[in-house]
């Protein structure tokens, strides 16, 4: 605590240093808890509607004829013919409203037509495949559409859905969600800036250039 005491000397705020006296007591360990920081109790609200898993088993058979077209719409948009792939992974979907993976590239595709999609849209999409993904995670597709869902997220502005569908893509074992999660936590960044500043005025405490 001797380097928070330091810091505090150097006229900091009384919220600033209750940060900085979180930070150097090791009180924060992976969440940063809003009473700590600002003295009132405030958890951290999940603002994003909860998903009620309706996974269904698809028969080996047709599950097999089903990746297969969805391989072929993902070689479509690989090939830059996006639209026709969102095309195709609609038909997907038509026939077989509960595969959670049509709803996924369906939602990766409209991202790449955008401005053609909606952000509503795309999101729509992320929520299908999330209530009818194996909810065991085994496929992948959680932690894919949690991702997914992280980056439009962040793209919004919406910093605290951001972090929290990160949170969901790591927990689901997505390595980009497991880079992502920390660098969005609004708490870390919050910190991380008053740290910051709090360094700067130790090696220039008068303000000096």
């Amino acid at each position: 605590m001797e380097a928070a005491n330091t810091i505090k000397q150097q006229g900091l705020s009384s919220r600033d240093s209750k940060l900085v006296d979180i930070l150097f007591s090791s009180a924060v360990d992976g969440e940063y808890i809003r009473d700590q920081i600002t003295g009132t109790y405030q958890p951290y609200t999940n603002t994003e509607p909860s998903t009620q898993s309706e996974f269904q088993e698809i028969d080996q058979s047709t599950l097999d004829l089903l990746k297969a077209r969805e391989r072929k719409a993902v070689g479509m948009a690989e090939k830059g013919s996006i639209q026709d792939a969102v095309n195709e992974l609609s038909k997907i979907i038509d026939d077989c409203p509960h595969y959670a993976s049509a709803y996924n590239n369906r939602a990766q595709a409209k991202r790449l037509l955008r401005p053609g999609a909606s952000d509503n849209d795309v999101l729509g999409d992320l929520d299908m495949a999330i209530k009818y993904a194996d909810p065991s995670g085994s496929d992948g597709i959680l932690g894919q559409a949690y991702t997914q869902k992280g980056i439009v997220y962040r793209d919004m502005g919406d910093q605290d859905a951001a972090f929290f569908c990160f949170s969901q893509g790591a927990s689901h074992g997505n390595e980009v969600a497991k880079m992502a999660a920390p660098k969005e936590n609004p708490y870390a960044k919050l910190c991380g800036k008053i740290v910051s500043d709090a360094m700067k005025q130790l090696r220039n405490p008068t303000g000096q250039q």
